[in-house]
């Protein structure tokens, strides 16, 4: 075939070739968009649901509580101020948390994450001391409250600018301690503990053995503790009920399988909710703040509990 003889076959190869490829390009810039847009709308969802809140309201029979007692026990704990938590948010968690006219709030550590900054902890420090003037408020630390743990993190190297904070605040902390209060006329101990993972738990300085004789004249003992996995040290000792944080109820759910890979915990059996535990009890509460911003199938909560004594 001579050169100046178009070769229509030639051609129309041309033709097909690029016509594929214009295709392919809009195919793969449509699926890119649906692939974007699919990952945008994830990660909107997931910061959505960050803020999310949920009241949980649970009944719960405790030991040694008079029969006919009826208490309102908030349940609050991971606030964790950051720059994914802000004060703002915070607000509307206790606020909403005060609308559920409780007769004691219980705080189960973990008010901050990192440093924050002093002018937002002055913030923080009146946003609490406004409402614990109006509920009594009890509160054990976390480990990103200052410590070891938090120190090696980027947080604070002790406990004490929180606990100040607190102080402040009017907020009652419990570290390692013990105090009788007397709660619509009933006489409950408190006790809250250290810190698991900032080696501060040392439960042998506020709770009796269970192989010694008891002290406290059977009133029911409630006790504070961040980290859930701390209850193994825990077994030999006297206690009703465990009210613990921590988990962030796993934050981040596989959805279906519900399962909490990401959870900070050696038990996950126990990732929130209410348990049974060898005669005594543990509430789990998933905390009303998070770590970066994002949760999945695991709204933030405050909990109500309706604690009755057994009749």
């Amino acid at each position: 075939m001579s050169p100046d003889t178009p070769d229509f076959h030639r051609e129309l190869e041309k033709k097909r070739v690029k016509k594929y490829q214009n295709l392919a390009r809009r195919e793969w810039i449509k699926y890119s968009l649906l692939g974007g847009s699919g990952l945008l709308a994830s990660l909107g969802y997931v910061s959505f649901e960050a803020q999310w809140l949920e009241v949980s309201k649970k009944e719960i029979l405790l030991k040694r509580l008079h029969p006919n007692a009826k208490l309102r026990i908030l349940h609050i704990s991971d606030l964790h101020l950051s720059r994914a938590v802000s004060l703002s948010y915070i607000e509307k968690a206790l606020k909403t948390g005060l609308e559920q006219s409780p007769d004691a709030c219980f705080m189960t550590g973990d008010f901050i994450t990192d440093k924050p900054e002093t002018a937002d902890l002055i913030k923080y420090e009146k946003l609490l001391g406004s409402f614990a003037e109006k509920v009594p408020t009890f509160a054990c630390l976390g480990n990103h409250d200052g410590g070891i743990w938090a120190k090696e993190r980027g947080g604070f190297s002790s406990n004490q600018t929180v606990k100040n904070l607190l102080k402040s605040a009017k907020i009652k902390v419990l570290e390692n301690e013990r105090m009788e209060i007397y709660l619509k006329g009933q006489n409950i101990d408190i006790v809250g503990l250290g810190d698991l993972w900032s080696k501060e738990c040392r439960p042998h300085t506020c709770l009796e053995r269970l192989s010694v004789p008891e002290k406290n004249s059977g009133r029911p003992v409630i006790l504070l503790n961040h980290n859930p996995d701390a209850k193994d040290a825990l077994k030999e000792y006297r206690w009703d009920m465990m009210l613990a944080g921590h988990t962030h109820g796993g934050q981040f759910k596989v959805p279906i399988k519900n399962d909490a890979p990401f959870a900070p915990v050696k038990d996950r059996s126990m990732i929130d909710g209410t348990f049974p535990w060898k005669g005594k009890i543990i509430h789990i509460t998933r905390g009303v703040g998070n770590l970066y911003g994002v949760r999945l199938n695991c709204r933030p909560e405050i909990s109500l509990l309706k604690v009755s004594g057994i009749s």
